[in-house]
């Protein structure tokens, strides 16, 4: 035996192998809860709007603003979330975030203009850029290969769960509390009770050793820097950034747009919107479980991961049809379709990450995904609501907005190369 050789009774399992099933089926249904009421938090203002706007006497371009102030936020500090976070490790790091936004979204219901008001979403995003990056570190750490999107699309089924439980949640409390600032007191409070039990699990479990002192400790960090040198870094980055524009207009704008263009109020809005994001999530674990079949059944990552993208992107802007209808039925039909698929586009370009780089690097590559992520969210936002106060027409807007999917596939595909982890002389 070559002195270099480790026997084979001595070889480092694979972390993914030593973590019990019903652990992992615990750890993703409380991470469920995480994106779950990071998404009620992060939406109350959207579901707020007709309301907020007439109380601050808000423009279209100044609630695109107090959009802004949260997206802009969030840009600059997803990647430092994902840097903190495989610095920090997993517990501490997901801790410090969700009191941080859990708090922020407390104190919102304190805002007395358009400026508190950003001011308190900008606080919020701080806290909030941990989330994502969390979850797709803890799927790379503790989860096996074939079941990673699967894991994933459960914790990011809380986006769609969260915007579909808002609408009714936040339209229920204002009704019975007659003030729309118990909306983000209550809201607020959940968060900090989720903490509480985060760590009452991490404790229990000391299987979840953080990625960070696991059998990949000793490979060296990379910066910044160096993560940027790769493309698959920046293929992620790009697939987010022209694609997850779509998203977040459904998220903003499906109020207003239902408000304004459909005449509907805040109850009747709270009674039916959220039946797109009911889509989403069925999309989520549908998209997971049938990536996870795929790759029993002999695919291979690659051809998985871009076959999903292809099916997504070609379908996604069905949604274009949605502003040509004036049946609210078949409105949120449509939407719903659009935001089906392209949540087969989301699962997939979240485990990207995980198949191209190393646990320890995981949280980093994912936050500034998140960045790109954010500046396209910022930069539509921006465009949206300054058309609008143009034209008063969303026609225009869908287009836009639906054309997105397919330039993402094609930058994508262009950039992210084979999907597997990376090799090379400054290997990962």
């Amino acid at each position: 035996m070559k002195a270099t050789e480790i026997p084979q009774a001595q070889k480092p399992q694979p972390v993914s192998q030593l973590i019990p099933k019903a652990t992992l089926i615990y750890l993703a249904i409380l991470l469920l809860g995480e994106t779950t009421i990071n998404y009620i938090d992060r939406q109350v203002v959207s579901v707020l709007a007709p309301t907020l706007r007439d109380e601050f006497h808000m423009s279209n371009s100044q609630y695109a603003a107090i959009l802004n102030a949260f997206l802009i936020t969030y840009l600059f500090f997803y990647s430092f979330a994902g840097w903190a976070l495989d610095r920090l490790g997993f517990r501490r790091g997901l801790s410090l975030f969700f009191t941080w936004w859990s708090t922020a979204g407390a104190l919102t219901s304190l805002s007395t203009g358009p400026f508190s008001l950003g001011a308190f979403r900008s606080l919020i995003a701080v806290g909030e850029a941990g989330a994502w990056p969390s979850f797709a570190k803890a799927a790379a750490t503790w989860v096996p290969a074939e079941a990673q999107a699967l894991f994933i699309g459960t914790c990011n089924s809380g986006s769609s769960l969260g915007a579909m439980i808002t609408l009714p949640l936040v339209a229920g409390i204002v009704y019975y509390t007659g003030s729309w600032r118990a909306a983000f007191a209550i809201t607020g409070g959940v968060g900090l009770l989720w903490v509480v039990v985060f760590q009452i699990f991490m404790r229990r479990h000391p299987e979840l050793v953080d990625a960070k002192h696991s059998v990949h400790s000793g490979q060296p960090k990379k910066s910044w820097t160096e993560l940027l040198s790769f493309r698959q870094t920046w293929a992620v980055f790009f697939c987010r950034f022209f694609a997850d524009p779509m998203w977040y207009f459904f998220l903003f704008w499906i109020p207003e747009f239902l408000t304004r263009e459909r005449g509907m109020n805040l109850t009747s809005i709270g009674k039916v919107a959220w039946i797109p994001f009911l889509a989403a999530d069925i999309s989520n674990f549908v998209s997971g479980f049938v990536s996870m079949r795929l790759q029993k059944s002999g695919w291979s990552v690659n051809q998985t991961r871009k076959g999903l993208m292809i099916i997504a992107a070609c379908l996604s802007p069905i949604g274009i049809l949605a502003v040509y209808t004036r049946s609210i039925g078949w409105t949120l039909a449509l939407i719903s379709i659009a935001i089906f698929f392209w949540m087969f586009w989301s699962v997939s370009v979240h485990t990207l990450a995980g198949d191209y780089c190393p646990a320890t690097e995981v949280a980093s590559v994912y936050g500034i995904a998140g960045t790109g992520s954010t500046l396209g969210t910022a930069i539509s936002t921006f465009a949206v609501g300054y058309y609008l106060d143009l034209t008063h027409s969303y026609t225009n807007v869908f287009i836009g907005i639906g054309t997105l999917m397919p330039i993402a596939m094609i930058v994508g595909l262009f950039m992210m190369g084979r999907v597997e982890p990376v090799q090379d002389k400054a290997s990962w």
